[in-house]
């Protein structure tokens, strides 16, 4: 990271200003424009203010002057801007090329560099003639090949990536503001823009973290809230010896796991940390993941008293929680979920497991956390399509056994994709108190927990069958409650209205209702009859009665799933 220090167990980068560096089309402008109004700055878009000193519109100047001419123009009019304070400069998607530039923003600067693919750029910028780098030639090729030369300089120079894909401009400005008041530390040795005080009614105190207890054989308390990866007292508590192992992956890890191990070591000076860092994604949660996070393990010498610290989403929490059951018998391990899926599902009830290329979730073992603290200050930096598929989970908690709260969510869906900061704790707890009370009454699912299952039988098949390297879990669940509730309506059990409703709210929270092309139902069958739900009478499903009355139902006949799976 460009000019960062610790502050205040948080990293910070202090500095007079703000720069977007990002691929054409990231949204530098149109972010920019919104964020700057949100902290009080002068918006200036590199590009046209290039175009207003040079008396030429871009094109011209590359037509006249080539590149390199730009790219000197360019420079000048960065170092002059970044001289002043309180600016927010959204430059071009090449100004990283010059190093120059990069030691102007990493000196004059805080700069987030806002990431998209490819394939969404060129969505995109699908009506833009103005790029003289797209006028010839295959535009896609062209933005890969510049994604490919100019990825690792917006990382160098980098004090926060922020990912805009799937994500419109006022969310984006929402979420990405709440973490810069995190990491930006501004300073200014002159007068800050004069910004508007709010009115009292308007300033809104943060909400006191919540907490859910987990009763049972093994009782545990969830911690929900902001800034709790930063509370060593809080993360060291379940601590009972000197040695921790902290398992992350690659996307999680850079942000957050120094944090981590920093507020551990101040609670608990002298402790051991090792670190185990996956690969992101659930290709990751195999046999061979397992073996490198027990080997992480014998190499940090852990002794019974050592704690395992999961720290990630579903992934990381499954393989994570699984190697603390296994080594020497089984140690503790602190659930630290950074997805919204994780924070209302995975982390919480004990089953830990890893995939085989046969099915998910088939090599495991029921071992309940220590604790569970879920810091949804880190919801601020997850993809949108990640805080989807997060809502999935929480929509199968009222759809399965309360829909009281599914009416809930259908009230505040708006504030929940906007990632209102009330309204995600909301929904988070009551997720986990319904997950904790039945986990708490069946804690090895021997009965009524099969019932948090609902549209996994299909969620699971679906992920096998495409290697999963399609859609992800939560999405897949989203198409599994789908055709769950079309299950229960060809057995008669429930009104199709029902299932109509939770569609309808699925397709609000931009989650797909329908089976992925190209998939095979008699493959997708098979799977099925690997699940770890079907019994040797045949395959058993959660099904409903309607919106809040889910049951187990046994031995459903597979001609019925295969009338689903046809129909989709």
């Amino acid at each position: 990271m460009a000019g960062g220090r610790p502050y205040h167990g948080v990293l910070m980068n202090p500095a007079p200003n703000l720069v977007l560096v990002g691929p054409m089309g990231a949204g530098k402008s149109s972010i920019g424009r919104r964020l700057a109004g949100r902290f009080g700055l002068a918006f200036v878009d590199l590009d046209r203010e290039v175009e207003q000193r040079t008396g030429a519109t871009i094109p011209t100047i590359f037509e006249c002057e080539g590149e390199a001419g730009f790219r000197l123009r360019e420079r000048e009019v960065l170092a002059d801007l970044l001289a002043g304070e309180g600016l927010l400069l959204a430059s071009g998607g090449g100004a990283v090329l010059d190093p120059d530039n990069r030691r102007a923003m990493a000196g004059r600067a805080f700069v987030v560099y806002l990431h998209v693919e490819p394939a969404e750029q060129l969505r995109r910028l699908a009506r833009d003639r103005t790029r003289p780098l797209l006028a010839n030639g295959d535009r896609e090729q062209v933005l890969r090949t510049l994604t490919t030369a100019r990825e690792p300089l917006y990382r160098e120079v980098a004090d926060l990536r922020f990912d805009t894909g799937g994500c419109a401009p006022p969310v984006a400005v929402a979420r990405l503001g709440r973490l810069l008041d995190q990491r930006w530390q501004r300073t200014a040795s002159a007068p800050l823009p004069a910004v508007a005080p709010p009115s009292p009614e308007a300033v809104r105190m943060p909400s006191p973290p919540r907490t859910v207890d987990v009763g049972g054989t093994a009782p545990y308390r969830i911690h929900i809230g902001p800034g709790l990866l930063d509370d060593g007292t809080l993360l060291a508590g379940p601590l009972r010896g000197g040695q921790a192992l902290l398992v992350s992956d690659s996307q999680v890890a850079p942000p957050y796991a120094a944090r981590v191990a920093d507020a551990l070591r101040r609670a608990r000076p002298g402790i051991a940390i090792g670190e185990f860092v996956l690969p992101a994604g659930e290709a990751s949660k195999t046999l061979d993941g397992f073996a490198g996070a027990i080997d992480a393990l014998a190499t940090l010498g852990a002794r019974r008293d050592a704690c395992v610290y999961a720290l990630g989403g579903g992934v990381v929490g499954d393989l994570a929680g699984f190697a603390a059951a296994c080594w020497m018998r089984g140690i503790d391990c602190v659930q630290l979920p950074t997805s919204l899926l994780a924070m209302v599902d995975s982390s919480v009830g004990g089953k830990t497991a890893v995939d085989l290329p046969q099915g998910k979730n088939l090599v495991g073992a029921f071992h309940p956390p220590r604790a569970v603290i879920a810091d949804t200050a880190t919801l601020a930096s997850l993809p949108a399509r990640e805080l989807r598929a997060g809502l999935a989970e929480v929509v199968k908690y009222g759809a399965l056994g309360d829909a009281a709260f599914l009416g809930w969510l259908e009230e505040h869906a708006d504030a929940l994709l906007a990632m209102d900061d009330d309204a995600l704790a909301e929904a988070i707890a009551r997720s986990c108190a319904h997950k904790a009370a039945i986990v708490a009454r069946d804690p090895f699912e021997h009965g009524e927990r099969a019932l948090l299952n609902f549209g996994h039988t299909f969620a699971h098949a679906i992920e096998t069958a495409q290697g999963y390297g399609g859609l992800n879990h939560g999405e897949a669940v989203a198409v599994g409650m789908v055709l769950a509730a079309r299950l229960s309506e060809v057995l008669g059990l429930a009104p199709a209205a029902d299932g109509d409703r939770l569609r309808a709210l699925l397709q609000r929270f931009g989650l797909p209702v329908a089976l992925p092309p190209g998939l095979d139902p008699e493959r997708l069958l098979a799977h099925m009859r690997l699940d770890k739900k079907a019994q040797a009478g045949g395959l058993r499903f959660i099904v409903w009665r309607g919106a809040g009355r889910a049951e187990v139902l046994p031995d459903v006949p597979e001609s019925a799933v295969l009338a689903v799976l046809r129909a989709d």
